[in-house]
């Protein structure tokens, strides 16, 4: 069994999108973790509009210093 991590430069996915991974994975019968082995936390400035890491649970952003918000808001607005 691998590592499986929602890491991703274009995508970010919000950790809560393990089941997908999960259901893909069983479904070709792969053995899998019960959870993402890393987690990786990403929200999008309101400010600057980058998109972030958070670490530690520092949520402000590392290019203009706006607060970050709590929840996952990386899909642009439609």
């Amino acid at each position: 069994m691998g590592d499986v991590s929602n890491q991703s430069t274009g995508y970010c996915p919000d950790i809560s999108s393990w089941w997908a991974v999960a259901r893909a994975l069983d479904r070709v019968g792969l053995e899998r973790p019960c959870s993402f082995t890393h987690e990786v936390v990403f929200r999008r400035c309101p400010g600057c509009q980058e998109h972030n890491i958070v670490r530690e649970d520092d949520f402000v952003c590392v290019f203009c210093g706006s607060d970050l918000p709590e929840a996952w808001n990386v899909d642009p607005a439609i």
